[in-house]
């Protein structure tokens, strides 16, 4: 499955935090400003859910 997170920087991360409880990340981009709107970032993550116990 493929994500992409738009936020500001620390949204982001936490987003990322999160995520990373319920997903495997199998990879992630490197943090790119918007170009439309520099004080904001993006992320691209390839994940996988992670099994459920």
């Amino acid at each position: 499955m493929r994500i992409r997170l738009e936020g500001t920087r620390t949204e982001v991360i936490d987003a990322l935090l999160h995520l990373r409880l319920h997903f495997t990340v199998i990879a992630a981009s490197r943090l790119y400003p918007n170009r439309a709107n520099p004080c904001y970032w993006r992320i691209h993550l390839t994940t996988t859910p992670r099994e459920r116990r």
